[in-house]
């Protein structure tokens, strides 16, 4: 059976800035660990999150699983507080797209050091 807690690996070109991205947008730091040589980081949207990010060096896994290099995953987070999210994520200066409301959410998508794109959702506060 599956359990509730979820790993997304992510690929990147530069392990630490991409480390300093998401701590930037307040991730928690679980582990950082070296792995045959490369730095390998986890980090969880907060402690007691079920899910975690770890992040790989491309060239890692392109020289050790090169069938899943490529792969990158498409996520959507949510909010309670979408306008505080928006204007955190723009203050870092990142690739960010324009709030849009669909049916009753506003959405927004931005995208990380190394262009992956990531979707946030939420309802306005009235």
């Amino acid at each position: 059976m599956f359990s509730n807690k979820i790993q997304l690996m992510l690929y990147v070109d530069d392990v630490v800035k991409a480390r300093d991205f998401w701590l930037s947008l307040d991730f928690t730091l679980v582990e950082e660990q070296e792995m045959d040589g490369t730095l390998v980081v986890e980090v969880a949207l907060a402690g007691d999150s079920q899910v975690h990010f770890v992040i790989y060096d491309r060239e890692f896994i392109e020289k050790h699983s090169p069938e899943v290099a490529t792969n990158s995953p498409s996520l959507m987070f949510f909010t309670d507080d979408i306008f505080g999210l928006y204007k955190k994520v723009q203050a870092q200066g990142v690739n960010l797209g324009e709030m849009v409301q669909l049916s009753d959410q506003l959405v927004f998508n931005f995208s990380d050091t190394d262009g992956h794109f990531f979707a946030v959702t939420g309802k306005a506060k009235e």
